[in-house]
């Protein structure tokens, strides 16, 4: 019996009976039919395999971060960059700054520092779309709620996605390091890997990688500055290390 090498939603390659449907390419996270003629002209020339991967469908290539090829699937890549660019958005105030909150019908996928930069070109503003996650941002800081319950959808490769579920995990209140997530994470993960996916999380403060430190007990890096992650920490009651401490 044949056996063939796939790549699951999570990014993960897995033994499979039969042969997947749609080829990708790792560097790229683009896929597309195994008979993609763009694809076929790499292959050709010896650049393409060594990066090559396969899916079973469609949903599993999503699933894993991967966007549809625009030369075999046009249709299919029409449909995402119609649903990457026409994103609904609100601001949120909140007492270290406003927030923008977006995403779509049915999740949140980017919470950011507001900090005056006008929303991309083709989002429209709705207000009662975000009512939901304004009131448990709000609650979170009156100090009413410490854990949120709120649909979303993390866009990114399956490693980040791994880590930035990690960070879902840290409780309020508590710190981990980034070399405590690598090592739950296994897999040869690397503390500066862990670092570097945690400063592309795409959604603030509900995924709290504010809840990241150094193993030196430094607060590092957060891309809504220093100033901003300290106060959420001793909004949470973390006590925090000199010079940090209030």
């Amino acid at each position: 019996m044949n056996r063939y090498t796939l790549t699951g939603s999570d990014g993960r390659p897995y033994a499979s009976e039969r042969p997947g449907t749609l080829g990708g390419h790792r560097r790229s996270r683009v896929y597309g039919r195994l008979d993609c003629p763009g694809a076929l002209r790499w292959i050709a020339r010896g650049h393409y395999v060594a990066h090559r991967v396969f899916f079973a469908d469609e949903a599993a290539a999503i699933a894993a971060g991967y966007r549809p090829c625009a030369v075999c699937l046009p249709t299919e890549y029409r449909h995402w960059k119609d649903h990457r660019t026409a994103m609904l958005f609100t601001i949120c105030d909140t007492p270290i700054g406003a927030l923008v909150l977006a995403g779509d019908e049915r999740a949140l996928t980017r919470v950011a520092f507001h900090d005056g930069v006008a929303a991309p070109a083709g989002w429209r503003r709705d207000d009662a779309r975000f009512a939901q996650e304004r009131r448990q941002l709000q609650e979170y800081f009156a100090g009413s709620r410490a854990a949120f319950d709120i649909a979303l959808r993390l866009e990114g490769s399956p490693f980040q996605r791994r880590v930035w579920q990690a960070l879902r995990a840290i409780p309020h209140g508590m710190t981990t390091t980034y070399g405590e997530i690598a090592a739950k994470l296994g897999d040869g993960a690397s503390a500066r890997a862990v670092g570097a996916a945690n400063g592309r999380n795409p959604i603030a403060i509900i995924v709290p990688c504010h809840r990241v430190i150094g193993a030196d007990g430094t607060l590092t890096g957060y891309a809504g500055g220093l100033e901003r992650k300290q106060a959420l920490l001793a909004h949470e009651g973390v006590l925090l290390p000199a010079p940090y401490a209030a």
